[in-house]
């Protein structure tokens, strides 16, 4: 990733972080599935010119009381939003190496209205690929986008 992809990613955090301090919102599903689509943008990877592999396993930290909120529904919001990141990779030409997975988890340094996102890249069990590719780095805490 480059410095400058870095940079945007650390003022985008900020600014958000602040954003959501000040007004102390919720996390929307709407916001979780564009966090989603940034994630695949940024960590995607180019094999060849006719495939870019992107991460297929997703964990989306929330605060305490947004987990609480968004845990009841958490497998159909789960199925919703790996349908979503679906969708987009069929429009970005973006593959996968496995079924694509998002889980919600807690993370008790997060304040109402963050959210991290971590992703990974999992080779399905019926693939013939390597092993399991490391994680992605965490992204900074983000939040509702000002505007």
């Amino acid at each position: 990733m480059g410095v400058l992809k870095k940079f945007e990613q650390r003022l985008e955090g900020l600014v958000n972080g602040t954003f959501a301090k000040v007004f102390k919102s919720e996390v929307q599903p709407v916001e979780i599935a564009g966090a989603l689509q940034r994630e695949c943008d940024n960590n995607a990877t180019i094999w060849n010119r006719d495939r870019t592999v992107v991460p297929n396993d997703f964990i989306v930290e929330l605060s305490t009381p947004d987990f609480e909120r968004l845990s009841p529904y958490s497998g159909q919001l789960g199925d919703e939003l790996a349908g979503m990141v679906r969708d987009y990779a069929k429009q970005q030409r973006y593959t996968f190496m496995g079924p694509i997975k998002v889980h919600l988890e807690k993370a008790d340094d997060l304040d109402t209205g963050l959210y991290r996102v971590r992703s990974r890249t999992l080779a399905s069990s019926s693939s013939h690929q390597g092993g399991p590719a490391p994680a992605a780095p965490p992204a900074p805490p983000a939040g509702p986008a000002g505007g």
